[in-house]
């Protein structure tokens, strides 16, 4: 039997070396495999995409062996690229075809969000594929710049002109469906609200004569009606303010106290912050009487000592807010303190001041406000106040000045300077620059005959850094025109450096940043 082993073993490894004498000439019949190439140079970093414009995007394609297009398969997919995201998060196919054209629209592109767009190209005989990858970020091309809110026959629309004073106009139509009508006034705040309806952020309110809403900050798409921001809607619709004021700085970043809303000449207050739980415009609030006979200006102004204060063209009076009061559910309208006021005659009585309010603004020192007034004798005043005190200086009643401004009370818009002491005002195709330290108006400029004032505004902090700027919007029963001017170190007008036109009739502007 050994032998026998043997024997095959001596056989066996003759088969082997036989076989490993054989030339393996197999590879033969291996063909080769089309290797498809993409490339494009706008891969190499992350793009900026915006919200409503359109993307198009073309590699270049190459291919080892074939030359024909048609063999190739293209398909662009879509994914987040937000760390917090899960990596399983799904892939959307928004494309097919070498060429990617698309709009960037809000519901497939997340405002501020970081994408990957991959283009996907498969040979289809070999079913082998090459990738490239796009890395884009959701911009927002509206982030700086001047939002304006234009009456177009009736109905409301938005533009908006960017730092370089270039304009694109029907934003608000182009991305929103109901319509505004009766457009009265444009609200932004400049920090960030938490009022758990929606995420904490900025808030963007338009008010009219009919389908006031808060739109998206950053998209301007509606967000909510009116009515649905209080938790008891008004029977009456007829808003002029809403707001929210802010007392304190933390960490250089200012933040809201309390949410004032006028609707109908009458109150509605909002606590922000302190408790859990969505937080909306309560009831209507009531006077010191009790009741609500009380017609609200439409102008509200808060600091340190004082979160919110109004006043009442009925009663002729300042009054503070009270932020909540259980019975009704709603803030309420309090008298000041009696060492608040001085006696005075050359000041005046918080609680007593017996004229109409016919606008008011910030003045040039922190917490110092200008309150332009009507007397019984159709005369104008100028009131100033604070809203800080402290127990060694409770009077915050600052002076009271007939004012010598020709044509003030028929204004037809007006804002105060935070620099300077000066209320800029138009009236009629003239605008004025009116001093509060010398009551008087210093300096005027006119534009053409027929081209009318319909809105100044003043910003103190505009983005090239260069100085304080002047809005002025006009109209001429065609077009409107938005005139910029560069205010100097006192407070002057000069000429106007810029103008934007090709606008309805602007309604109100507002400098977004």
């Amino acid at each position: 039997m050994n032998a026998i082993y043997k024997n095959l073993a001596v056989i066996g490894l003759g088969i082997v070396s036989l076989t490993s004498c054989y030339k393996d000439d197999s590879n033969l019949d291996i063909k080769p495999v089309n290797q498809i190439g993409l490339s494009d140079p706008k891969s190499a970093t992350q793009m900026t995409i915006f919200q409503g414009d359109s993307l198009k995007l073309k590699p270049a394609l190459t291919q080892s062996l074939a030359e024909n297009i048609s063999n190739v398969e293209f398909t662009w997919l879509l994914y987040n690229n937000n760390g917090a995201v899960s990596l399983a998060a799904p892939r959307e196919e928004i494309a097919t075809g070498h060429e990617l054209k698309i709009v960037v629209k809000p519901e497939t592109f997340t405002l501020g969000e970081p994408f990957i767009i991959r283009l996907r190209a498969t040979d289809k005989q070999t079913g082998v594929s090459s990738y490239l990858n796009y890395s884009v970020l959701v911009g927002n091309k509206y982030a700086t710049g001047w939002m304006v809110l234009e009456d177009k026959a009736g109905k409301g629309d938005l533009s908006f002109i960017f730092t370089d004073y270039t304009a694109e106009h029907g934003i608000y139509n182009d991305r929103n469906t109901s319509a505004i009508t009766g457009p009265r006034k444009l609200e932004i705040t400049t920090y960030p609200v938490t009022d758990d309806i929606s995420a904490t952020g900025k808030r963007m309110y338009i008010l009219a004569d009919q389908g006031s809403q808060e739109y998206n900050y950053l998209t301007m798409v509606k967000k909510f009606d009116y009515s649905f921001l209080f938790f008891s809607a008004p029977s009456v619709i007829n808003p002029t303010v809403m707001t929210w004021t802010s007392q304190y700085t933390y960490s250089g970043v200012r933040s809201p106290s309390l949410g004032i809303a006028i609707n109908n000449g009458k109150l509605h207050s909002n606590l922000v912050g302190g408790f859990p739980g969505v937080k909306k415009w309560g009831d209507i609030a009531l006077n010191p009487q009790g009741n609500r006979n009380y017609s609200l200006a439409p102008f509200v102004v808060g600091g340190e000592t004082f979160p919110a204060i109004v006043y009442d063209n009925t009663d002729k009076r300042f009054y503070r807010i009270q932020a909540y009061n259980p019975t009704p559910v709603a803030g309420t309208l309090e008298a000041f303190p009696s060492g608040a006021s001085t006696g005075v005659s050359s000041v005046f009585d918080m609680n007593d001041v017996g004229m109409t309010m016919i606008f008011q603004d910030s003045a040039d020192v922190a917490h110092d406000y200008n309150a332009i007034m009507k007397d019984a004798n159709n005369q104008p005043f100028l009131l100033r106040y604070k809203t800080k005190n402290t127990t060694a200086s409770p009077i915050i009643t600052l002076g009271k000045t007939q004012m010598n401004a020709p044509g003030i009370l028929n204004f037809s818009a007006a804002a105060g300077s935070t620099r300077t002491p000066h209320i800029y005002y138009g009236n009629g195709n003239v605008l004025s620059r009116y001093e509060t330290s010398s009551n008087t108006v210093v300096e005027t400029y006119s534009f053409p005959t027929g081209e009318n004032i319909t809105c100044v505004k003043y910003a103190r902090d505009y983005v090239d850094r260069a100085g304080a700027k002047l809005a002025v919007a006009t109209w001429n029963g065609t077009q409107g025109k938005v005139y910029y001017f560069a205010i100097n170190t006192v407070g002057g007008i000069g000429s106007y450096t810029k103008v934007v036109t090709d606008f309805a009739r602007i309604v109100d502007m507002a400098y977004k940043y």
